[in-house]
Formats: C-alpha cells, structure tokens, sequence
C-alpha cells in the first residue's frame, strides 16, 4: 500500500502487465475515482513472469511532479537473472522541485498562456543536488 494524504490516483502501469486490475489503474474519473484526503487505498494485483525497474505517479494535474517513485521487481527466489546477476541494484529516479505550490505555477501558466515556469532545482532520487542553496545547511 502507497500512503496517500491528497487527492489522487496511482498510476502503475508502466511497464507493468496487470492481471485482471486494469480498472484499478490509470486517470481520476476515468478508470477509478480519485482517492479522497486522510482516504487510503489498496491496489492488489498479480505480477507473472515479469520483473525488473518499473515506476509509479500521480495523476491528477500536477501532483505527479511531486508523487512518484520506483516499483522493483525481482526474480523469483532460486531463478536467474535474464543477465549477468548485478553486484548491487540502485534505482535512479530524476526529477524537478519548486519552491512553490506546483499546482499554483501550472494555474499561472495557464492564466497567461506561457510555459510553467521553471524548477527551482533538479532531483536525483528526490534530493537536489550540491549546487542548490537548499542542499546545504546554510540554505536551509
């Protein structure tokens, strides 16, 4: 179960080949309703044959830009990589981070017709990295 404080819906589907739980997948008000705040949700689903890195998001508006992560799936116990088995595994998530509101920054884009203005910095697995004021304790 992903905990969920907003209001939204959990995308898996990339990559991932779910067994009879696509309903259960996808946009808000289109395939499920969005999952309420202080509301939880649990999405079982089987996974057969398949394995590695796959990842989640939001979807509803810009909440994605702030909701998402990785799903790893391994091989099954006793059974062999499909390569050389790796000396460690470490998944690489990038991303972006704003100092404001990321809901605020795409109403103002669409206000004036203009691109979204950019991130304040770029993430690798969620955290800016040493060029960024707020990576220091002086930023902070």
């Amino acid at each position: 179960m992903l905990p969920l404080a907003l209001l939204d819906t959990i995308h898996l589907m990339h990559g991932i080949r779910q067994l009879q739980s696509g309903w259960a997948d996808g946009p808000a008000y289109i395939t499920q309703c969005p999952i309420q705040t202080g509301q939880s949700y649990v999405h079982n689903f089987t996974i057969i044959g398949q394995r590695g890195t796959l990842w989640y998001h939001a979807h509803v508006s810009w909440i994605r830009a702030t909701l998402y992560g990785p799903i790893v799936i391994f091989p099954r116990r006793n059974t062999s990589y499909p390569f050389v088995k790796p000396y460690k595994e470490v998944p690489i998530i990038f991303g972006e981070w704003w100092k404001a509101d990321t809901e605020a920054v795409i109403s103002q884009a669409l206000q004036t017709g203009a691109g979204p203005n950019n991130s304040d910095a770029f993430t690798i697995n969620g955290l800016p990295g040493p060029l960024y004021n707020c990576s220091s304790p002086k930023g902070i």
